[in-house]
């Protein structure tokens, strides 16, 4: 991959300080406001106003040497689209919108990326699809505008945060309850009415996740907010890429054995 050398020296605070487009008081700053709030750096940067956010896609294209890519004007192709999970999408703040090389061997998925210095997600693309990634350089705001309408049907995009997920349709025509109709309702059962939401109604018991207990296993007990976060997706993606490079694991044998224990 082009920048993987540069991944490896070279973060996204690093190359904007060099570059001239922060000073190291804002860069001090950020840091600063990045622990607290733990999102990525050049996201935290631009909320605090030191850069925009077509200034840090321009640096990091120039200093990276790779393309940008305008979002707003390229045809998505939805086999592109559909590689990817919409929540790794929003975690890593990346959207998949092509693949280059159709029908041959040398196919590349292309993909849109505020932050092209994030190895680790490029690595779990290609492990997951088996294919390489050629990383376009986009800003903020025009990867989550493409995350919500490709995988959530929604056409515009908040300003500093990943929108959440679309609810679920309604399957049913029966009408709902809300609000204060449902206390109504509850008000009008007599005393010795039955419980109109009894415990039994409520929502079933999750079944155990094999893939949570094998990873207990491997890291010990780990705490709900860690298992359900990306401290987990980033432990297990890690373990999968040792034991790829110690030739103990294949993308086909990863597959294969998901789909059998589907």
């Amino acid at each position: 991959m082009l920048v993987g050398a540069l991944m490896l020296r070279k973060r996204i605070g690093e190359l904007l300080l060099e570059h001239g487009a922060i000073t190291q008081a804002q860069l001090d700053a950020g840091l600063l406001a990045q622990k607290r709030t733990r999102q990525r750096l050049g996201l935290t940067l631009i909320q605090q106003g030191a850069i925009t956010e077509v200034q840090l896609a321009q640096v990091l294209a120039n200093s990276l040497s790779l393309a940008t890519v305008d979002l707003t004007q390229v045809q998505v192709d939805w086999s592109a689209v559909h590689m990817l999970r919409a929540r790794f999408c929003e975690q890593h703040e990346l959207f998949p919108f092509a693949i280059d090389g159709k029908g041959t061997a040398n196919k590349k998925l292309l993909v849109a990326m505020s932050d092209p210095l994030n190895r680790a997600a490029t690595e779990e693309i290609e492990f997951t699809t088996g294919l390489p990634v050629a990383a376009y350089v986009s800003t903020h705001g025009q990867v989550r505008s493409a995350i919500l309408k490709y995988y959530h049907k929604t056409a515009t995009a908040p300003a500093t945060r990943p929108a959440a997920p679309a609810p679920a349709p309604v399957e049913d025509d029966a009408p709902m309850i809300i609000g204060e109709e449902i206390i109504s309702v509850v008000n009008q059962l007599p005393l010795d009415a039955p419980d109109p939401m009894p415990a039994a109604a409520a929502a079933p018991k999750k079944k155990a996740d094999p893939v949570a207990r094998d990873l207990d296993f491997l890291f010990g007990q780990r705490s709900e907010e860690d298992a359900d976060g990306e401290k987990a997706d980033r432990r297990f993606w890690a373990l999968l890429r040792i034991l790829q490079r110690k030739g103990l694991l294949t993308r086909d044998e990863f597959i294969a054995e998901l789909e059998r224990g589907e």
